[in-house]
């Protein structure tokens, strides 16, 4: 007996990955038996990811949750990279029906995901749990080192503060961030994109507001000594490193990614951006040369470690993302 593929359902938990500033910087188009996922330049961060690897990592955690998503109803799905002439390079996930798949159960932990913001426990990750975060993925090209001792934390927090001092140093950096906050719950709800203040563990407050506190009162000085307490309560650290510097790589990263924030979930372990040493040029070649990494490009620094839950971001519907429709194909 056919059944249909309800291509907006499965699109409906791509919008759920995470991105930078979240900005959601996609939009999907549903074209025969393939979904396309297409850079949204208009959400780009010019200043924090200006040859837009970032934004890539991110439509590649999106494509991933649908290749979750995609299993979960008896189909497989395989990415692969449009190098278009007239447009930006974007991503097609075929799907196709496979009597032999079974869900995975990292689908279950996808709307469960969060970045988690807040201050850690001091409470350390068992090694059972840190080999299956190691074991998350597969990705021809990326791989992923983690750091839970204090002599790794010694050779790390210098390099994330530099890169913190650099980026709130640099008045265009803090232009950008601070215009993908949300600085209240009815600002973050409506926009359904950005970084909702509160999931940072800060106040609701009006926008004028927010924007005097950022302008008058966070610093470089306050923002080092803010990591220094956060690094001191984190029980580890991952750095993803890809192969070579591409889109392709860029896409697989974010795969990775993703399998690891969701495994990280279903284990109850939080995760959160440290970005700063990979963001910066200067301060990623020092990241690269410390930990002998020649070949190869650290792309995404994350913190682990225990948390409570903090608020959810929003996101926007797949209305608000979604090129073009198609009726339901029959498989």
């Amino acid at each position: 007996m056919k059944k249909s593929i309800d291509y907006e359902k499965l699109i409906s938990y791509g919008v759920r990955a995470p991105s930078g500033h979240n900005t959601q910087p996609w939009l999907f188009s549903i074209e025969s038996d393939e979904i396309h996922i297409h850079p949204d330049l208009t959400r780009t961060l010019p200043v924090v990811d200006g040859d837009n690897h970032a934004l890539y990592i991110s439509l590649g955690c999106a494509a991933e949750n649908i290749i979750l998503a995609a299993s979960k109803v008896g189909l497989s799905g395989d990415v692969s990279i449009s190098e278009s002439h007239d447009e930006a390079t974007y991503l097609k996930i075929s799907l196709s029906p496979d009597v032999a798949i079974e869900k995975d159960e990292l689908f279950d932990f996808i709307n469960r995901r969060q970045s988690t913001r807040n201050e850690y426990l001091q409470k350390q990750v068992p090694t059972e749990d840190l080999d299956a975060l190691k074991e998350s993925f597969e990705l021809d090209g990326i791989s992923m080192l983690t750091f839970t001792e204090s002599k790794d934390f010694d050779t790390l927090q210098p390099l994330i503060i530099e890169g913190s001092n650099n980026q709130f140093k640099n008045n265009r950096f803090v232009e950008e961030l601070v215009n993908w906050f949300r600085f209240s719950k009815s600002e973050a709800e409506e926009r359904g994109d950005g970084l909702w203040t509160q999931c940072m563990g800060l106040p609701n407050m009006p926008s004028f507001i927010g924007n005097i506190v950022m302008k008058y009162f966070v610093s470089a000085n306050s923002e080092a000594k803010r990591w220094k307490k956060l690094i001191g309560a984190t029980a580890g650290f991952a750095l993803f490193i890809a192969e070579k510097h591409d889109i392709l790589h860029w896409v697989r990263l974010g795969r990775a990614f993703q399998r690891f924030g969701l495994t990280a979930t279903k284990l109850g372990i939080s995760h959160a951006h440290v970005n700063m040493p990979c963001e910066e040029p200067e301060v990623r070649q020092k990241l690269i040369s410390e930990l002998n990494l020649d070949p190869g490009f650290p792309l995404l620094l994350i913190r682990f470690g225990y948390s409570e839950k903090m608020p959810f971001s929003f996101r926007r519907s797949v209305n608000e993302v979604l090129i073009n429709r198609k009726q339901e194909t029959y498989v």
